[in-house]
């Protein structure tokens, strides 16, 4: 549902009425991107959280074009969006801004990853990182837990 969008309305209220027929369900999952790489548009991350909460779904973010880039600190659309504790799973990548150029990982509560690890085919059937790409993002991810300056700089140099 990315804000720009002229059919955003439409998407709401099919949103709504998704989650409003999921109620059946034992669990409910609102998937999105939180950067859209194609047009930079990003996800309407507060009111999706709003529907999320209000229908009792956890909220999963993709954010794999946002990681590095987006929020004061360069964690992403939930924090630029003032969302982090609204959201339950983030997937993002280890390349793009964290310059690893392969792997990702996923975030969320340990039963979930513990899940993931057991039955997720694209983990049990792939080969371990190399470990520089390992060094690499890890010391992307201490710079950007060191000081925000690389994501402000970003930032600035980035303002529409």
């Amino acid at each position: 549902m990315p804000p720009s969008s002229t059919g955003s309305a439409c998407a709401r209220l099919t949103s709504t009425a998704k989650l409003q027929e999921a109620q059946k369900h034992r669990l409910r999952l609102v998937a999105t991107d939180g950067a859209f790489s194609m047009d930079g548009d990003i996800a309407p991350l507060q009111e999706i959280c709003r529907l999320a909460e209000k229908y009792e779904a956890l909220v999963f973010i993709d954010e794999c074009h946002a990681t590095g880039f987006l929020g004061p600190n360069g964690r992403g659309t939930d924090e630029l969006l003032g969302v982090m504790d609204k959201v339950t799973i983030i997937n993002s990548t280890l390349g793009k801004a964290l310059g690893g150029a392969a792997g990702g990982y996923t975030t969320g509560p340990k039963p979930l990853v513990d899940l993931l690890r057991q039955r997720s085919r694209p983990y049990l059937f792939s080969n371990s990182l190399p470990p520089a790409v390992v060094g690499c993002a890890s010391k992307a991810l201490d710079l950007l837990m060191e000081s925000n300056a690389i994501a402000q700089s970003m930032a600035a140099k980035t303002q529409r």
